[in-house]
């Protein structure tokens, strides 16, 4: 938090200049509850909802704003999905305000959980007008960042407000984004540090939904799946690093980039005073360091979290098993891939190396994120001599055809 404060130029301000972030930063101060933190808190939350998109005629109806002196879709800026507007903000932000009605209602202002639920209700509204590949939207099961987040969202939301309408979505919702885990007990948006930290934060506001919910009777499988199918393989405790390939990368040595994962590794096994913990060091001002105001909120819900770590995944995270291990994994992602011919991954883990390759055959480079610049289908990890994390990465390029 101290990091994230130097980050806030104080009220009437937005940590990185972004809502979404502002959010989560507000959960943090509600839960660190110093001083003037909840006035701080209160005030955020309040000039957050204030950049909610409320015409219900528009098709980003719901979402918010995340730079606030940016215009607003339209004639001065083209409307355009993840441009001039983007909805996975109103997941990233309805999400958080989760946190705050479950967990600290008793520190908000009069009239300020009824804003936070008006804004829920309008957020959950609006994930009801998307549907992939319509509008330019993407949003397919597959997608399983956003996907899981909409299923938290909106199975919340029919409890919340009484909603047979939400209810149900929320629950078919839930079926299908469990059906695309289940071809492979893979998450079909697969290895990456940032993404699949999401994903596993959306899965642990599980404890906040309502008992008979379908996403309850599997979250905590899930939870411990993705850890046992996936993090605890790649992740390469002699690099304090997670191996690739990566379906979506924001870097490639955790210690120089900060990924969401890292956060969550780091709350399993420490390594923050020995600085072994795959966190960069100094973090504040490191590569991609905006997204570190979720660690505002990853204590708060890992109560829902960690127990359902498998200790042998915690083991791995620890220490290299033996000489190391190779893996072999399958994911797919329709429409964006050819159903018939699943992305095969293979990988060694060893003492200072770690190699990874994927087998693919996509309609769409890079998967549903439709983002090939951030697609690393083959990587290269090893220790120098010096103690530093070298690499060589086979990642698209739009500059160079087709590999750079």
């Amino acid at each position: 938090m101290k990091g994230l404060d130097m980050n806030w130029g104080g009220p009437g301000t937005y940590i990185f200049g972004s809502v979404r972030y502002s959010a989560w930063y507000a959960v943090g101060l509600l839960a660190r509850n110093e001083n003037d933190d909840a006035k701080d808190a209160n005030e955020l939350v309040r000039n957050i909802v204030s950049y909610q998109f409320t015409d219900p005629t528009k098709v980003w109806y719901g979402t918010y704003k995340d730079v606030p002196d940016s215009p607003d879709p339209g004639d001065t800026w083209t409307p355009e999905i993840y441009t001039s507007y983007d909805p996975n903000i109103g997941l990233f932000i309805g999400t958080s305000f989760i946190i705050v009605l479950e967990e600290f209602a008793d520190l908000l202002d009069a009239g300020v959980e009824d804003l936070i639920k008006q804004s829920l209700y309008n957020v959950t509204v609006g994930e009801g007008y998307r549907n992939g590949g319509i509008n330019g939207d993407n949003l397919y099961p597959v997608y399983s960042n956003p996907w899981f987040m909409r299923i938290m969202l909106t199975t919340y939301a029919g409890n919340l407000f009484d909603s047979a309408n939400f209810t149900f979505w929320g629950n078919e919702w839930a079926e299908q984004g469990i059906a695309a885990f289940d071809i492979y007990n893979t998450l079909p948006e697969y290895n990456s540090g940032t993404y699949n930290g999401v994903v596993l934060y959306a899965l642990s506001l599980w404890g906040y939904m309502p008992q008979n919910s379908t996403i309850v009777t599997r979250a905590t499988d899930l939870i411990s799946q993705i850890w046992t199918n996936g993090v605890g393989q790649y992740y390469n405790p002699t690099l304090e690093s997670l191996g690739g390939p990566w379906d979506r990368a924001y870097g490639y040595d955790m210690r120089d980039y900060f990924g969401i994962l890292g956060g969550q590794i780091t709350g399993l096994i420490g390594g923050i005073k020995n600085k072994t913990a795959p966190l960069p060091v100094p973090m504040v001002g490191s590569l991609h360091y905006s997204d570190a105001a979720i660690l505002a909120m990853l204590p708060v819900i890992s109560k829902f979290h960690d127990p359902y770590v498998p200790g042998s995944v915690i083991s791995q995270l620890i220490a290299l098993e033996g000489d190391g291990h190779f893996f072999r994994a399958q994911a797919v992602s329709p429409p964006f891939d050819n159903v018939d011919y699943p992305r095969n991954y293979t990988s060694w883990t060893g003492a200072g190396l770690s190699v990874g390759g994927i087998e693919v055959d996509n309609y769409v480079v890079g998967g549903a994120a439709i983002n090939p610049s951030v697609y690393v289908p083959a990587s290269i990890l090893w220790r120098t001599p010096i103690g530093e994390t070298a690499w060589i990465n086979a990642c698209y390029s739009w500059d160079i055809s087709p590999f750079n």
